[in-house]
């Protein structure tokens, strides 16, 4: 389903897993997800990210900010997201790239 890269982020088992260039989780060493990441071209994407997120009740934390983990311009770092939100966002992300469309729209359905 998804070619997930994972980069180890520390000696005791930490990890970073990119399933799209839009989305990307952290895990801890018994490979719990600790927070995600959904990619944006601009800030104001992100925030309508979050908020519909938030309207949602899709996650217990999120904050926006430059991106750091992502190689988007911005980024929203959020909390207990479901899983098959993430999967969905991140097959989403993937079609939408595959068909050179960088504006993808992560909430559009």
């Amino acid at each position: 389903m998804f070619n997930i890269t994972r980069v180890q982020l520390s000696a005791d088992g930490w990890t970073f897993n990119i399933l799209s260039e839009r989305v990307a989780t952290i895990t801890d060493p018994l490979g719990n997800r600790k927070v995600s990441y959904f990619g944006f071209d601009t800030q104001e994407k992100a925030l309508q990210f979050q908020q519909w997120l938030i309207d949602n009740k899709l996650c217990s934390a999120s904050t926006v900010r430059k991106a750091e983990r992502l190689s988007m311009n911005f980024e929203c770092k959020a909390w207990a997201v479901p899983t098959k939100l993430i999967l969905e966002l991140a097959q989403r992300s993937t079609i939408t790239n595959t068909n050179n469309n960088p504006h993808i729209s992560l909430t559009q359905q």
